[in-house]
């Protein structure tokens, strides 16, 4: 019999990679099991933004842009050497939302997200703030602040200080079988290692229904869609250290954002796929991006600029509405058909949420563990 672990958690992207450093850190024995390395799928391939989601708000997703600011200002905090605020820079275009429709939205956003250190919106004047780079029948703007993050770096984060905590990490293996005893799960990994742990957390992001139907051998409670996001990055399109927030003709959003210094970061698009697998850029969405800055930009994009792309995946939970419009925000499945050993599985999420979903974890958990540390710690020790 292997040493039992009082969690097990397969999946070590930034929902997984937190939860494990929470649970270390309140004295529990932690264990993760990646199949690839640590952050490698969809928690390295965001947009490196720790943003509010000012357009969840046409979504009446008040209670997700409140968290995820307050969020935005914890993790300025704890992970201060790799987040910077970056100022972005909304172009007013007639034919899209109304002034005073960004004006409400962007008066709400800095509301929702109370006392900050971060500064508030205002209107500006496209020539005097940032000259030269729009095209000249762009007048107005509106600038606001957001967080760059280096969303890799803040897994690998997690996950080392889950180490010095004690937890155990398992890279490059995957989980092979799953069996449910009555007081323990039993976790065979592909080296036909075996692993016990009193609860089973499922933290695979777009793996999470095959996971549960293929390897844990249960049937999933909820839908999700797959939405992948592709990015290009050209060199650097201007000199200033401000991004840019497009608004396209489908009313979805481009990001323009100053990128490693040398290059600019272009996304994202929001495109329904129905394998998480193996993610690439098409066609269609390297034309859909360069078109978009082009109807902005004095200085024009074409497919010689590129000199890098990548894509993700999305675990979106299922809603029924088009893409743009499906909800960022997480739910949790707790099965506890046998309540000795409970599984939890999550579903959706943000990069932004990601400490504070851990602790709501945590607390979900909390009838099922011997908790010797009970209070939320993650919200005020540095990374």
């Amino acid at each position: 019999m292997s040493d039992l672990y009082d969690i097990l958690i397969i999946g070590a992207g930034i929902n997984g990679a937190g939860i494990a450093r929470d649970a270390s850190g309140r004295n529990l024995k932690v264990c993760v099991v990646e199949q690839n390395d640590i952050g490698s799928a969809t928690s390295s391939w965001s947009t490196k933004l720790i943003h509010g989601g000012l357009r969840y708000l046409e979504n009446y997703e008040f209670r997700l842009v409140r968290e995820s600011l307050k969020e935005r200002e914890i993790i300025k905090k704890i992970a201060k050497d790799i987040v910077k605020p970056i100022p972005f820079i909304i172009p007013h275009t007639p034919s899209q939302r109304s002034i005073w429709i960004i004006k409400f939205g962007l008066f709400l956003y800095d509301l929702l997200g109370g006392k900050s250190s971060i500064p508030k919106s205002k209107k500006i004047s496209i020539s005097s703030e940032i000259p030269n780079i729009l095209k000249d029948n762009f007048k107005i703007g509106f600038k606001y602040y957001d967080l760059q993050v280096d969303d890799k770096k803040l897994v690998e984060l997690n996950i080392n200080d889950a180490k010095k905590r004690g937890a155990t990490i398992i890279e490059n293996k995957k989980v092979k079988e799953v069996f449910r005893q009555s007081e323990t799960w039993s976790i065979k990994l592909e080296n036909n290692t075996i692993l016990n742990s009193k609860i089973l957390i499922n933290a695979t992001g777009p793996w999470i229904n095959d996971v549960l139907k293929n390897i844990i051998k249960l049937k999933n409670k909820k839908s999700i869609r797959l939405v992948k996001g592709s990015h290009i990055i050209t060199n650097k399109l201007y000199k200033e250290d401000y991004a840019l927030t497009l608004q396209n003709n489908d009313n979805r959003i481009v990001f323009v954002i100053p990128y490693k210094k040398k290059y600019t970061l272009i996304g994202t698009t929001e495109k329904e796929v129905f394998s998480p697998d193996n993610p690439k850029i098409d066609k269609d969405e390297i034309d859909y991006l360069i078109k978009t800055v082009n109807h902005f930009l004095k200085k024009q994009v074409n497919k010689k600029d590129i000199i890098d792309t990548y894509s993700g995946i999305r675990p979106l939970i299922e809603d029924f509405k088009e893409a743009s419009k499906v909800t960022r925000d997480y739910a949790f499945d707790l099965n506890t058909k046998n309540k000795n050993t409970p599984l939890l599985s999550i579903y959706g999420g943000k990069l932004t949420t990601y400490r504070k979903l851990s602790e709501k974890v945590m607390s979900s958990l909390k009838p099922f563990l011997p908790i010797k540390n009970s209070k939320n710690w993650t919200d005020t020790k540095v990374l």
